[in-house]
């Protein structure tokens, strides 16, 4: 029995109870010691093969974007989750039999194959149920992810191992529940809001991002064995309860633009206290860079899957712009193993050679204007001071429903928030007339209440032609 779309958000508790699943099997393979253990001074280099993983998978769906086309029976579920059981079975293997290195190097890799084919398919469910508000789920179930990861930190081994093969799955398992019980979420979503351009200038910044939190989590993920698992849970919490608490403001006052904008002072931050504060402060610093990573990569996934970019394929948008931040993490992973088995004491130089990035990146954002080159879009006070995006989405809910014109009149009021008596007052029309239109809208729309209409007014898409 299928859900319908108006009660959509009665699937939300699950389906971010299986992307925070997900999120914790993430966290507990790259930021926590033991799932690396078992390959000793090979565990930097195995944790760069899940990073190769993600990134070839996202360069296919780039690239080969066909290959991922909707089919009745979709095998990306089942084909994610072979590529994501190697790597815990091969750990709980190893607790019993010697394992040779490159048995462990290519679970890693497919592993990262995995993560990235489940990045891709959860997004798409979020857009396709809950759309405007899918930054504020990603990042929600992000914290909880973070919650999950500190419990599994604290499993003896070979029970942490066990949780690397139960997550993922447990993640697919609830992802194939919640697409089977939301209208719609077996099929490609409509097209998108707005044509936007990615790519180069973009693509670009982000790559200068993901290389500057490479090297962070290249420090950080040296020298696991000193960190509190707490710490780095923190760390992902602050991230994602900042991406959190402007995901709802960029809905209502900040423009886009501003993710980028605070990722790069809070950067500057994190790399002064790596370049000036000394060694005792070092991994302080860099889990206040992990949090600013955490941050970015939900904002800019978010502002992706809303306002993304000409193609249909949801897959394509995703990966178009998801691909160049582990491009550049991996850069500057292999810099810092090519400085440390060469010259360790180069390292120390490394703060300002990112600071050196930042500051080209400060320049770069003061001299490009932001609209020319990445998500450019309207503040919900300026459309509605316009009369533009949201009153067209507000005729565009009308016309699907059938409404009078009357009845649109007033349903461009309910989606504002307003009550009867202020319908009743703003249209010269009694009380009564005005609760009995917003009865027929309610049964014409089949909801309940004024949040269901505000809900489905927010979910609805314009195409600009």
């Amino acid at each position: 029995m299928k859900v319908k779309k108006a009660h959509v958000r009665t699937m939300l508790p699950v389906a971010s109870a299986g992307f925070a699943s997900f999120w914790a099997w993430f966290y507990l393979v790259l930021l926590s010691p033991y799932p690396a253990s078992h390959a000793g001074d090979l565990s930097l280099a195995l944790k760069l093969a899940f990073l190769v993983g993600v990134l070839a998978v996202l360069l296919l769906v780039y690239l080969k974007r066909d290959l991922f086309g909707r089919t009745e029976h979709d095998p990306l579920p089942w084909a994610a989750a072979l590529l994501s059981l190697p790597l815990g079975l091969l750990n709980l293997a190893a607790h019993y039999l010697a394992v040779p290195p490159a048995a462990f190097f290519a679970a890693w890799f497919l592993g990262g194959c995995g993560f990235s084919l489940v990045f891709l398919l959860w997004p798409k469910v979020f857009m396709v149920g809950w759309q405007k508000d899918v930054g504020a789920y990603l990042s929600a179930s992000a914290l909880a992810g973070a919650v999950i990861y500190l419990f599994a930190c604290e499993l003896r081994p070979p029970y942490g191992d066990v949780a690397l093969v139960l997550l993922p799955l447990a993640s697919l398992a609830v992802l194939h529940y919640v697409r089977t019980h939301i209208v719609g979420s077996e099929q490609e979503p409509e097209a998108p809001l707005e044509q936007t351009r990615l790519f180069p200038l973009t693509g670009f910044t982000v790559a200068v991002f993901g290389a500057l939190f490479g090297i962070a989590l290249y420090l950080l993920c040296a020298n696991l064995d000193a960190v509190d698992p707490l710490a780095i849970a923190a760390a992902i919490a602050c991230g994602a309860g900042l991406h959190l608490a402007l995901s709802v403001l960029v809905k209502r006052y900040v423009p886009f633009g501003t993710a980028e904008k605070v990722a790069l002072l809070l950067l500057v931050v994190g790399f002064l206290g790596l370049a000036f504060l000394g060694p005792g402060l070092m991994l302080a610093c860099c889990l206040f860079i992990v949090g600013v990573y955490v941050y970015l990569d939900f904002s800019n996934m978010s502002a992706l899957v809303g306002f993304a970019s000409g193609h249909p394929s949801p897959f394509w948008r995703i990966a178009r712009g998801q691909l160049v931040l582990p491009a550049g993490m991996i850069v500057s992973w292999v810099a810092c193993m090519a400085i440390e088995r060469t010259d360790p004491s180069l390292f120390a130089y490394v703060p300002y050679l990112a600071l050196g990035l930042l500051l080209a990146l400060a320049l770069l954002a003061a001299f490009v204007p932001f609209k020319d080159n990445t998500f450019a879009d309207k503040t919900v006070k300026a459309e509605i001071a316009e009369g533009g995006y949201f009153k067209q989405r507000c005729n565009q809910a009308a016309q699907t429903y059938k409404l009078s014109n009357r009845e649109g009149e007033i349903l461009y009021y309910l989606a504002k928030g307003r009550n009867a008596q202020f319908i009743a007052d703003e249209l010269n029309i009694s009380a009564y007339t005005a609760k009995t239109h917003v009865y027929h809208i309610y049964q014409k729309m089949g909801i309940n209440s004024q949040q269901e209409l505000i809900s489905i007014v927010d979910s609805t898409e314009v195409v600009y032609q």
